[in-house]
């Protein structure tokens, strides 16, 4: 139950009801402008009108009042300001709109503000001078009172509400006996009693609110001391508090109906009404009306009970604290969810909501003006932050009010309209919810086309204009494109670092792709769509050469997955380029493929790589540790899970067979040929072909399970360890050149590491000299030069050249991404320790499992580096 009471009568209005923006001022501040001897302190807020008006006229309360709103709120318009003007001629004959500031004259504002005050311009007490009984008994009756009481007893029904009879009662007792002091007619108490005058000393202002009783509790003790148990505890239950018991439960504890407490119910507040308004309950009536005054439109439950100590104190009898009495009591509340609101709550968190997301969406609102802008709907600066998270949907952020949608693409809007300029995800992701993942932002980020991509890892507004950065390969087309097709191989390099974040050794390793045709020296342009070097595209494997890579009997070729916890968190992963060729991608080529649940995607930049899986695998029930089987065909991609097997029953063969998608039984005798067709070797008679073949594959994993089988396959060789591969290199074409060691690109030098401690293999990748040493820069990358040499003398496979790890692009000299083992050489800037970006990048290559370090520090770790690289397949 809340509102017993009326609101305060006109008659007790103060000019702080008149222009609202006095409640919320600093009153030392205010105090400058409008105290005057004749009035007691704060009386803008204490004091009625009628009686400041008597006190020193209606011109200087009007000029004090003009002069304290210009001086603390020019920014206010006229409407705003003093809203009483909405309902004055002198209102509907000016222009509301316009700002405190912007009034012609310091004499206009006073003009506006006289017209309030007309209604209280008779009655009042001229407070300097003293009231005496003598004085109060000579006053003649007044005659307007007398006229209105009678007409009201005319009028007045016999079945009126006790609360208007009880007022007309009151009204008729003030006509009949105005002058006698001995028993004074009741009228509507004042608000604020208290009022400092020579007889009456002000009450100071600490424990206790001036205007308040210093007593409340025992102001209401008359009244509860006269109820019995049952109205106790329907008061408590009913009446007052936010708990409400139900009828039924309290009419069963006391052995009575529903309707009977219901009536007890009824009779009780009807009890309480009138003592509010008799003698005994007038000290309590100030209270409530005080309180109202104090706590203004908007107020917490924190509030109410800050406001005078008895307030926390218990009311025995009811079992509640005396605050929750009053905030039940105070007339026109809303009592809800921590706050005491005049009016509907929903209603003032709308107006609150709607005015935010207006002001939202034409800028970022500083909190100073998010507080002036919440003070003039009533609510106080102390609770502008309680009233912001009860609205929802907005953020306080760096001093600022963000609009907070639901979505992380509209916070991440709010956040990048704060700061004004593009972030990368890591910056972005720390000004979000911390239990948002990176890929989960990112995706996001990318597919809303609120956001354009800046930089390699730098996302701003789309609004605010800008190039977009699409990818190294993309933005040489765009340059191509702007050029007429054709341009020097050095613009496009000087173009591209200096507009974004990619190294010099990217662009150029894209460059060197077989999409651009370098036709003469220093200049380069896209190859022709029909040029053999995009149509007639050969790995340097095929996929019976591709480790992983599985034959079915009706000849489709499926690529073995790994499951891991990249995958099923989303993260897309390599593929190789024997597979993807066979797949008919080409460098520089895209392919889109459709599965069950959705669509992916097949990229060649650097290296072959597919999207995310992370759907189909979740569809299939696949988990970590498990092996997916991938084929595609015509567009659609298909995913093969093996039904699961306890491993502690299968033997290492039944094991080996799984990992080639063979899950029956096969006889010893028909081994070779199952298993040659498996891995694409048809004419497969004997065991040691299968494992020499694996062993050229990289088929580790399954030579390890299958040459305890069959020792004789490899007699003299380790399958299994990676530095130890003698392969015998295959023949060259008749007038082919040798590549003699002192010939060669990579001869020993004076001061080359390897140098005496190994000696040059005849195996040699060619990828080394004809795609990665002509590249590097003698000057600038002698240790990657020392390095790339002394790994292509020994063997070792060439690495991707140019490398970017995942969505952020961060790149990498060389990289070998292997399934057992990946290992990356990085750039370090000389003389210098390392920048945040370098550290975001190591923590990004380490985190993905990779070995990286820089050509420097490879150096003094050639056999270390040696040991983890694969060695260059057979034919090279």
């Amino acid at each position: 139950m809340t509102g017993l009471i009326e609101p305060k009568p006109p008659w007790h209005h103060v000019l702080a009801d008149l222009l609202p923006a006095l409640r919320f001022g600093d009153p030392h501040q205010l105090g400058l402008v409008l105290s005057d001897a004749r009035l007691p302190g704060n009386w803008w807020n204490d004091t009625p009108l009628r009686d400041a008006i008597a006190t020193i006229s209606a011109s200087e309360v009007a000029q004090r009042a003009a002069h304290a709103v210009s001086a603390h709120w020019p920014h206010l318009t006229l409407a705003t300001a003093l809203p009483q003007l909405c309902f004055c001629p002198e209102g509907q004959q000016t222009d509301l709109t316009t700002s405190i500031a912007q009034v012609a004259s310091e004499e206009t504002l006073p003009q506006l503000v006289l017209p309030l005050l007309r209604p209280f311009l008779t009655g009042g007490r001229d407070l300097t001078k003293l009231v005496t009984a003598a004085s109060v008994t000579a006053a003649e009756p007044d005659r307007d009172v007398a006229a209105v009481a009678a007409w009201l007893e005319r009028l007045l029904s016999a079945d009126v509400p006790p609360a208007i009879r009880t007022a007309a009662e009151t009204l008729c007792a003030w006509a009949e006996h105005p002058g006698h002091d001995s028993n004074p007619p009741i009228t509507r108490p004042s608000a604020r009693p208290a009022i400092a005058t020579p007889e009456t000393p002000a009450v100071s202002v600490g424990t206790a609110v001036a205007a308040l009783a210093a007593q409340p509790l025992d102001a209401l003790a008359p009244l509860i001391s006269t109820w019995g148990e049952r109205q106790l505890a329907i008061a408590a239950g009913r009446t007052f508090g936010q708990i409400r018991t139900s009828l039924e439960s309290l009419g069963e504890q006391f052995g009575v109906s529903r309707e009977r407490a219901r009536q007890i119910q009824v009779e009780l507040e009807k009890n309480l009404q009138q003592w509010l308004h008799s003698d005994a309950g007038q000290p309590f009536l100030s209270h409530l009306l005080a309180v109202q005054d104090h706590l203004g439109p908007v107020a917490t439950e924190e509030s109410l009970l800050a406001l005078h100590p008895a307030h926390a104190q218990p009311v025995d009898a009811l079992g509640l604290p005396l605050w929750q009495v009053i905030a039940s009591l105070l007339p026109d509340r809303t009592w809800r969810g921590g706050w005491l609101v005049q009016g509907d709550l929903d209603q003032r968190l709308e107006r609150t909501r709607s005015e935010l997301a207006a002001r939202c969406a034409t800028s970022v609102p500083p909190w100073s003006d998010v507080v002036e802008l919440l003070a003039q709907q009533g609510i106080r600066d102390t609770d502008a932050d309680a009233w912001l998270q009860e609205i929802k949907g907005f953020r306080l952020i760096d001093g600022h009010v963000l609009p907070w949608g639901r979505s992380i693409s509209d916070r991440a809007e709010a956040v990048l309209a704060l700061v004004g300029h593009p972030l990368s995800m890591e910056d972005l992701l720390s000004r979000l919810d911390g239990n948002t993942a990176l890929a989960s932002l990112r995706n996001q980020i990318q597919a809303d086309d609120r956001f354009l991509r800046r930089d390699r890892d730098l996302y701003g507004l789309r609004r605010w204009g800008g190039t977009p950065y699409l990818g190294i390969r993309e933005m040489i087309n765009r340059e191509l494109e702007s050029c007429g097709g054709e341009a020097q191989t050095e613009e496009i390099v000087t173009s591209l670092c200096s507009q974004f974040d990619v190294s010099e050794k990217s662009v150029r390793a894209y460059l060197a792709a077989p999409e651009y045709d370098r036709f003469q020296r220093g200049w380069v342009r896209l190859t022709a769509p029909d040029d053999p070097a995009l149509t007639d595209y050969q790995p340097r494997r095929d996929v019976a050469q591709t480790r992983r890579c599985f034959q079915t009997g009706q000849g489709t070729w499926w690529y073995r997955l790994d499951v891991n916890g990249e995958h099923m968190r989303g993260s897309g992963f390599t593929v190789p380029a024997g597979f993807a060729a066979h797949l008919g991608l080409a460098p520089g080529g895209r392919l889109e493929l459709s599965h069950e649940v959705g669509t992916t995607h097949l990229v060649w930049r650097n290296q072959p790589a597919c999207g995310s899986l992370r759907t189909l695998l979740e569809h299939i029930k696949a988990g970590e540790g498990d092996h997916v089987f991938l084929a595609a065909k015509d567009g659609h991609l298909k995913a093969l899970r093996l039904a699961e097997k306890d491993e502690h029953e299968l033997t290492d063969t039944q094991r080996a067979l799984r990992l080639m998608a063979l899950s029956g039984q096969i006889l010893e005798k028909d081994m070779p040929p199952v298993l040659g067709r498996r891995i694409g070797l048809n004419d497969a008679t004997t065991m040691d072909d299968i494992l020499t073949h694996l062993r050229t594959r990289g088929d580790k994993d399954i030579l390890e399970l299958l040459s305890p089988q069959y020792p004789s396959a490899l007699d003299g060789a380790n399958p299994v360890t990676a530095s130890d591969q003698s392969v015998t290199p295959a023949p060259k074409p008749a007038g082919a050149p040798t590549l003699e060691s002192a010939d060669s690109p990579d001869a020993q030098v004076a001061g080359d590491p390897a140098a005496g401690a190994r000696q040059p293999v005849t195996l040699r990748d060619p990828a080394w000299d004809e795609e990665i040493i002509p590249l590097l820069d003698r000057d600038s990358e002698a240790d990657l030069i020392d390095v790339a040499r002394a790994v292509a003398a020994q063997g070792k496979t060439a690495p991707v050249f140019g490398y970017e790890l995942g969505d952020g692009g961060w790149q990498a000299d060389f990289a070998w991404d292997q399934d057992s083992t990946k290992v990356a050489i990085v750039s370090c800037a000389a003389h210098a320790g390392p920048s945040p970006d370098t550290q975001r990048r190591d923590s990004a290559y380490q985190a993905a499992g990779w070995t990286i370090r820089s050509a420097t520090d490879w150096l003094t770790r050639l056999d270390e580096l040696l040991a983890l690289l694969p060695d260059a397949p057979a034919g090279s």
